[in-house]
């Protein structure tokens, strides 16, 4: 079995004149959002074994948040440069050259490629992946060699999710 996690990064903000997009901080409420799903996936998963994130500042400081909360080693980040403003094949070619001693994995990024990447395996189509938000996939399979097959479960968790 294999579970993926796609998080989208916790919400960042916009109002820093100069700021690039690359370098856009998480908000206030991102980072507590991100906390607070950190936590949920924790409890509801146990400790995952890899973290692929964007070199994005947002996206970065999701991750560490995911890896300090669930108590995974810094080590076990991988900062993957093509994660930031790609298509969704790219993704899935990210996810599909993870070793296959890895079995639960986290990927956190970016809209559109990841909404896109969630609505190929979820049984109904959503618009959106929210800021915060995590899409959890398990496959019956021992390779991320996901392209070609449906996942056996799927749920969706944001921070409005009661």
């Amino acid at each position: 079995m294999k579970t993926l996690h796609i998080v989208r990064h916790g919400k960042s903000s916009w109002d820093l004149p100069g700021v690039s997009d690359f370098d856009r901080p998480l908000l206030e409420k991102g980072i507590s959002n991100s906390y607070t799903l950190a936590q949920r996936l924790c409890d509801k998963y146990g400790k995952t074994d890899l973290i692929i994130t964007s070199p994005a500042n947002r996206a970065l400081h999701t991750a560490i948040i995911l890896a300090r909360v669930s108590k995974i080693d810094l080590k076990n980040i991988q900062i993957n440069e093509n994660l930031y403003d790609c298509e969704t094949s790219t993704v899935i070619d990210i996810i599909e050259e993870t070793n296959s001693d890895i079995k639960n994995l986290i990927i956190v990024g970016h809209n559109p490629s990841f909404t896109n990447l969630a609505n190929l395996y979820l049984p109904d189509y959503i618009d959106n992946i929210p800021t915060s938000g995590i899409v959890t996939l398990r496959f019956n399979t021992k390779k991320w060699s996901i392209i070609d097959i449906a996942p056996v479960f799927s749920e969706i968790d944001f921070p409005k999710k009661e």
